[in-house]
């Protein structure tokens, strides 16, 4: 079997595109057949359809699941908790009353906690308020809100994708007002920002989600999607590429294999989407398949803890060390493994890491917006998502 070869992408030219791009989960006449073991939750009542899945899971249309996620799990510790409580308060204090009441729910609002997406908020409606509705003082604030959730490379994450955003709006066919790292962007919190009890700060808009929830010095850091569209784009002479490390090193883990790891990795279903993203919280992960860590050498061990802390050090260092103390306790327990094509740049190619606790997957999805595939992208905890505080109950 062919390996996982990474590859570069040339930077496209926008000029080339303007005919036959349109943005992501714009075009409703997608087909969206999927012979993939997952579920669909469908459309919300009111939601276009259109994109990958067309509301399969991965595809973005969220819709509130009521079952019983409260699996006692343990958050990562040494959170930046009171940080975080100063950066949040000082956005609040920049709203007036009716922004802030859109900006403000109940910790105990379960169903607004728990809906999220990686579709443009067009498409599927955010809570919380836009990023183009706060004025420069406030905006200014939520963003350091954000920024001081996340380590430095997470934040420079956030960054990218908005801009991949703004390059659909300038330079996809179907584009609109709608797309765009102002518009397209909204942020919500639940509960009162606090050093002891329970509140969460949710961030997100087209292929990004952060769902960040805090319990005195601990922290939950999952849900989380992050994706782009187009892969890579340049800026002025930059190129920027959003997804590079975390997709470089899920497929540093893949070309690692020798024949005998990848045919033991390889999974016999077709998966054309991510299997645990939007519209799936039910807690009940696939079952585990592909090639056991612990059978892997040293050095490749070394690669899937590499692959993991991509995503996991998106968050403030102090979490994000203590979850990847947990993770790499569980490397013995953890498999990786991949379905479909197997190049960077193919159709529908998917890379899965699975632990007890720690799951990643990454796909390469069919573009709406370029002639190329895109990057969709899900980190959950399967013990602690939405801060193991029972938001179904």
């Amino acid at each position: 079997m062919t390996k996982l070869r990474r590859s570069i992408v040339a930077p496209i030219a926008a000029a080339a595109l303007l005919s036959t791009v349109a943005a992501c989960g714009s075009d409703s006449s997608t087909d969206t057949s999927s012979s993939s073991t997952a579920g669909s939750s469908g459309p919300p009542s009111g939601f276009p359809g259109g994109g990958p899945g067309n509301g399969a899971p991965g595809g973005g249309l969220q819709t509130f699941t009521a079952v019983d996620l409260d699996t006692d799990g343990e958050n990562g510790s040494d959170a930046n908790t009171t940080d975080v409580v100063t950066a949040a308060k000082t956005f609040l204090a920049t709203l007036d009353a009716d922004t802030a009441a859109k900006v403000s729910y109940d910790f105990t609002d379960n169903e607004s906690r728990q809906t999220w997406s990686n579709f443009p908020a067009q498409q599927v409606p955010r809570k919380g308020v836009a990023l183009s509705d706060l004025d420069t003082n406030a905006k200014a604030a939520a963003m350091a809100l954000v920024k001081t959730m996340l380590s430095a490379e997470g934040y420079a994450q956030v960054q990218a994708i908005q801009e991949a955003d703004d390059w659909l709006r300038e330079n996809s066919a179907s584009g609109t007002d709608s797309f765009g790292s102002d518009t397209d962007y909204y942020i919500a919190i639940y509960g009162t920002p606090s050093a002891s009890d329970s509140f969460m700060v949710q961030f997100g808009g087209h292929h990004l989600a952060r769902n960040y929830t805090y319990k005195g010095t601990t922290a939950s850091i999952t849900p989380d999607f992050t994706g782009t569209e187009p892969k890579s784009f340049t800026i002025g002479s930059t190129d920027v590429e959003p997804m590079k490390e975390k997709a470089g090193t899920l497929f540093d883990v893949f070309d690692s294999l020798s024949e005998e790891q990848e045919s033991q990795a390889e999974l016999s279903d077709t998966i054309d989407d991510i299997l645990m993203g939007p519209g799936v919280d039910s807690g009940e992960f696939p079952e585990t398949q592909g090639v056991a860590v612990s059978d892997l050498s040293t050095d490749q061990q070394q690669l899937v803890l590499d692959a993991i802390g991509a995503w996991v050090d998106d968050a403030a260092p102090g979490v994000a060390a203590s979850l990847m103390e947990t993770y790499k306790s569980q490397l013995d327990q953890t498999y990786v493994a991949f379905a479909n094509s197997d190049t960077i740049d193919g159709e529908s190619t998917y890379l899965r890491i699975d632990g007890p606790r720690v799951w990643i997957e990454l796909v390469n999805t069919r573009s709406q917006s370029t002639p190329n595939v895109h990057y969709h992208g899900v980190y959950r905890d399967k013990n602690d998502d939405y801060g193991s505080t029972n938001p179904s109950a």
